[in-house]
């Protein structure tokens, strides 16, 4: 598990370790004035859009670790 991501059979799924890591993310996203992560944040918690912003984020973030020169 990396970034609070397991993998499935139909792709990745998010742990709420995940979740929580990807929501302290876009709260940071927010204060820089992105409107989609304030957006998703006036979502409730269980809100499943809200989930799956917070998967594309952690993907994001796996993703970006992949492709860092020297790993």
């Amino acid at each position: 598990m990396r970034h609070g991501l397991v993998e499935t059979p139909d792709g990745y799924e998010l742990t709420l370790q995940g979740f929580q890591r990807a929501s302290r993310r876009a709260q940071g996203l927010r204060q820089q004035g992105d409107e989609e992560a304030a957006r998703m944040l006036a979502l409730g918690p269980s809100h499943p859009a809200r989930w799956e912003y917070a998967r594309c984020l952690a993907i994001d973030s796996f993703t970006a670790e992949v492709y860092q020169p020297g790993i």
